[in-house]
């Protein structure tokens, strides 16, 4: 055997370790808010609009435990408790409850977010549904997956036809108007627009085929770090508004199944101006 080839199985072993250790810390994360979904949580709120839980925080707390015992050496980002994401490296981007508004008021859907990066590149994506317990996957280069089994973005090409998913940054009382400029040129093109709480969920739908696009302002890292390397794995395009890998500063970030991602930026494009 050659030393590519050896290399080749170490780093092959590696990943499907960090896969499978994603995949546990996701599942027992999701197991943590589907016992305590419905219970009643103390709301803090960060801004205005925007309310964490002792949940929230206790669940990272649990997850960042499972990753530094098993990968000590590998840097840990997290919405509740912080950190950076290197230039070089490995780094773990973590959302412990992705759809606080939904999980205080026992809406589904709530879901789980961790991915692996290296030298800012998604390597592993996992999000999990935690009401329901769809699990989403993905690993570079490998596809991704819905509960074990392969998944595609939709072959729609008509933006008359695309159903489309977005949600609304907290800085929304603020900017009303602004976003409810690009809400009406979207409703004006295409078929429908779905905002349903979670922006993790919401790409894993676009990977999924059961949106056509997607498309946000306001995001952070946390909620895209998995989204984004499953819809491209599932066949899908992630970008900034006028492309570009998508940007991680809260500018607005565009999914779609890729046929139709010219002509939707174009419309959200346009109602920038």
């Amino acid at each position: 055997m050659t030393r590519v080839s050896i290399l080749c199985q170490v780093n092959k072993a590696r990943i499907e370790g960090d896969l499978e250790l994603a995949l546990a810390a996701a599942r027992h994360a999701a197991a943590r808010l589907r016992e305590a979904l419905g219970k009643g949580a103390d709301v803090e709120f960060k801004g205005q609009v925007d309310p964490v839980t002792e949940v929230d925080r206790r669940v990272e707390g649990e997850i960042r435990q499972m990753l530094r015992g098993q990968r000590p050496d590998d840097a840990i980002v997290g919405e509740e408790e912080g950190g950076t994401l290197p230039e070089h490296g490995r780094a773990w981007i973590i959302d412990p409850l992705d759809g606080t508004v939904n999980f205080i008021h026992g809406l589904a859907p709530v879901s789980v977010s961790v991915a692996l990066w290296e030298d800012r590149v998604p390597v592993i994506g996992v999000v999990i549904e935690a009401i329901h317990g769809e699990e989403f996957a993905a690993v570079r280069g490998e596809g991704a997956s819905r509960d074990a089994q392969p998944i595609s973005v939709s072959s729609n090409r008509l933006l008359s036809q695309t159903l489309v998913a977005t949600g609304f940054p907290y800085d929304r009382q603020e900017r009303a108007h602004e976003y409810a400029a690009l809400l009406g040129a979207v409703l004006a093109r295409c078929q429908g627009v779905r905002r349903r709480g979670s922006a993790a969920l919401d790409l894993c739908y676009v990977a999924d085929g059961r949106f056509d696009a997607f498309w946000e302002q306001g995001l952070a890292v946390w909620d895209i770090a998995a989204g984004i390397l499953i819809v491209e794995e599932a066949g899908g395009r992630v970008t900034g508004l006028h492309g570009g890998n998508a940007p991680l500063d809260g500018s607005m970030v565009i999914a779609t199944n890729g046929l139709v991602h010219q002509r939707f930026g174009q419309v959200l494009a346009r109602a920038v101006g």
